[in-house]
């Protein structure tokens, strides 16, 4: 029985990750163009992959409070993350920002992080940024 132990996490973490995503799920598609060789010659090719995730909130409680009769500061940073399913591959770089429309506003994927269990891709972890 232990050889099935590491695709049993493996399917776990999957199961979990699309039971959360379905609670209150993002739908988001994104033109993709690929240069294809046809008839001899490199041509864009547009596809559209759809992907599914869910946002939240990741509240780093860096709250600075600053009270006195002549400062009122109030600084806090309140970060946007989304996790994939492992439907569709995606990935992030400099020439290559994700933007899409969602409840929480405009956003952009600026950081892209495949989570991994025992060599199988379960899904992903995004860092958002609202623009």
């Amino acid at each position: 029985g232990w050889l099935l132990m590491p695709r049993l996490q493996a399917k776990k973490i999957i199961n979990a990750i699309n039971r959360g995503i379905a609670i209150n799920p993002t739908n988001f598609t994104v033109k993709k163009i690929t240069k294809e060789i046809i008839d001899g010659a490199f041509e864009d090719v547009e596809t559209n992959v759809s992907y599914t995730g869910i946002i939240y909130l990741e509240d780093t409680n860096v709250a600075i409070k600053t009270d006195s009769k002549t400062i009122g500061t109030e600084y806090s940073t309140t970060r946007y993350k989304m996790v994939l399913n492992n439907e569709n591959e995606i990935t992030v770089d400099e020439k290559n920002k994700i933007e899409f429309d969602c409840n929480e506003g405009h956003m952009r994927i600026s950081a892209v992080y495949p989570i991994f269990i025992e060599n199988t891709l379960c899904g992903y972890m995004c860092d958002l940024e609202r623009i």
